[in-house]
């Protein structure tokens, strides 16, 4: 079942951070804002992802 596999990996796993889950969500405030509304979803979970 690769599809199973890949969306398993994709929806069921947690990166590994040291930042604080009040930051995360601070700095994802900062990136969907009135003055980045070009910034594609995909590429704001990039971001918030790699952080």
């Amino acid at each position: 079942y690769p599809l199973l596999s890949q969306l398993a990996c994709k929806y069921l796993s947690i990166p590994a951070t040291s930042v604080p889950s009040e930051q995360l969500f601070s700095d994802a405030s900062n990136y969907i804002s009135s003055r980045r509304t070009r910034l594609a979803s995909s590429l704001v979970n990039s971001i918030l992802f790699l952080k």
